[in-house]
C-alpha cells in the first residue's frame, strides 16, 4: 500500500487502461481511471486532492 507523501493517507491507484473488471473496481471506489492518455501520475490522494507519480 502506497502512502501519500503529504499526509500519510493512503493513495488510490489510478489506470489509464480500460477493462470490464477494471471498471467496476472503479465504480466500487477501489481504484481510479484517468483519461486514455498515458500521465505520468499513476496514484492520487483522495483528502489532498493531488495526483503522484511513485
Amino acid at each position: 500500500m502506497c502512502k501519500c507523501p503529504k499526509c500519510e493517507r493512503k493513495l488510490v491507484k489510478v489506470f489509464h487502461d480500460t477493462t470490464d473488471e477494471l471498471a467496476i473496481a472503479s465504480f466500487n471506489g477501489e481504484i481510479i481511471l484517468g483519461n486514455c492518455c498515458e500521465s505520468e501520475y499513476n496514484y492520487y490522494c483522495e483528502y489532498c486532492d493531488e495526483f503522484f507519480q511513485l
